[in-house]
């Protein structure tokens, strides 16, 4: 299969061509009102196409203020969080690269207060 209908959003290629080696891809949506996010790290590269909307997203210790056609690239291992969304849709295309053999996949957490998420819908200055 060289397409994948990705429809209302996260697809596992589990199921995708055998020769790709991403473990995800798919997008997501959120709206300012109420939504959560987690800041977490993977234990192998992540990277978030923006679609449509504006955000503050932290990579690391930097923050980057994101707009559609921006590409967040996050190494293996390093933290990265959606912190505020500037406009009220944001939609996001991900990909996830191959998990090494023995590691865990998913979203991980060094704290475990940071797996229950924040609130990214908070009242803030709007960038660009």
């Amino acid at each position: 299969m060289s397409v994948l209908r990705l429809g209302a959003g996260q697809r596992w290629t589990v199921d995708g061509p055998a020769w790709s080696d991403l473990s995800a891809v798919g997008w997501f949506s959120l709206e300012r009102a109420g939504f959560r996010f987690d800041r977490h790290h993977h234990s192998c590269p992540e990277y978030w196409a923006v679609v449509e909307g504006r955000a503050r997203v932290a990579v690391g210790a930097q923050e980057y203020d994101v707009a559609p056609g921006d590409l967040v690239c996050t190494p293996a291992g390093v933290e990265h969080d959606i912190l505020r969304a500037y406009t009220d849709d944001l939609r996001l295309f991900f990909f996830v690269a191959a998990v090494p053999e023995g590691e865990p996949a998913g979203h991980l957490h060094r704290e475990p207060e940071f797996a229950l998420g924040h609130d990214v819908g908070r009242p803030g200055p709007s960038a660009g």
